[in-house]
């Protein structure tokens, strides 16, 4: 980021605390499926601020949650979809008009849900299309299942694809880090925390982009790293401004993908600040992530002073144009399945 740059958004800061920020970007969220209605039912608890939308296909977990609106999707059987993908895609087409409406105006829509089953792998893809028609932008942040699903692990894949097709960027977390991180919690704590970390995210994204920061992220930064950005991922990481490489490494290191990040092309970079932070901590900060990057890549940052964080700093990347070895598996099994029929 050039100087001039700097110097814009820094005037940008004080002409927000002047005059108020006058064209507030329309941010909706949306959950699908049983995973992405959790995920916006705990967004609520947490005090997200911005209209939610739940859909699902399934009545009775729908009615559970707390979202500002709510959309059953009709199914032929009856609630839910049996864990048909079919009938998941098919209730969203059905519902295509009435969906719709919801998105009209929309600026930006984080939609978020869990792959491997009917409602959020079928009519997710459908739901991110009909937003992006309606002239939003799409950030869909989707969950894979475990690899012990087997036939729920070749649906999600299927349907990642489909997803990614029709947003501008997904990003993708993995169950199966769950094993990592907390092992030996109970089942339900232990997807929570992945409800957490979905939460976590779009709240911080919605955070970015519509309270004022030392140095802004609006909705053109959003486009310029993650308009073609397809597969992403999410690092997150928080500690003393005493080791800043320490912070980026724990990030880099604790990822919620297997993923290599020399393939990425592009990063936003936001960082929380205590009002001790120094122009030389944002700089490493940014300098050691972007050093894992390709010559080439975009990248955006934004920082924010939070006078909570005297002595700390919590960073919060997004990798964008990144591949992910898994969908290439079918690829390299045919490949050496040939090798084998030709010896």
């Amino acid at each position: 980021m050039s100087f001039t740059s700097l110097l814009r958004r820094v005037t940008d800061y004080s002409e927000y605390d002047i005059h108020g920020h006058v064209n507030k970007p329309n941010i909706l969220v949306v959950g699908v499926g049983g995973a992405g209605c959790n995920a916006i039912w705990r967004m609520k608890t947490l005090g997200l601020d911005v209209h939610t939308i739940a859909i699902n296909t399934d009545a009775p977990h729908l009615r559970m949650i707390d979202a500002d609106t709510k959309v059953l999707l009709k199914s032929r059987r009856g609630s839910g979809t049996g864990g048909s993908v079919g009938e998941g895609e098919r209730s969203a087409i059905l519902a295509r008009e009435k969906i719709a409406e919801l998105f009209k105006g929309a600026d930006i829509v984080f939609l978020t849900a869990g792959l491997g089953g009917g409602t959020g792998t079928g009519a997710a893809p459908v739901i991110a299309d009909i937003a992006r028609k309606q002239g939003a932008m799409v950030l869909s942040i989707v969950t894979l299942p475990f690899k012990i699903e087997k036939i729920r692990v070749k649906y999600a894949r299927e349907g990642l694809k489909k997803i990614a097709e029709k947003s501008n960027t997904v990003i993708v977390l993995e169950n199966e880090k769950l094993i990592d991180i907390v092992p030996n919690r109970p089942l339900n704590e232990a997807f929570m925390v992945m409800d957490q970390l979905i939460s976590y995210a779009i709240m911080s994204f919605v955070d970015i982009i519509t309270k004022p920061s030392l140095i802004n992220i609006d909705i053109s930064d959003l486009r310029y790293i993650m308009e073609s950005g397809n597969m992403s991922t999410l690092l997150i990481s928080e500690g003393g401004i005493d080791n800043i490489r320490k912070i980026v490494t724990d990030a880099l290191n604790n990822p919620f993908i297997n993923v290599d990040y020399s393939t990425a092309d592009g990063a936003l970079i936001h960082m929380t600040v205590g009002e001790d932070a120094t122009l030389n901590m944002i700089y490493s900060t940014v300098d050691t992530i972007s050093s894992f990057l390709k010559e080439n890549s975009k990248i955006s940052m934004g920082a924010r002073v939070d006078p909570e964080y005297f002595g700390r700093m919590r960073i919060l990347v997004v990798l964008t144009g990144i591949k992910l070895p898994f969908l290439e598996e079918k690829k390299v099994i045919k490949e050496s399945k040939e090798v084998f029929e030709v010896r």
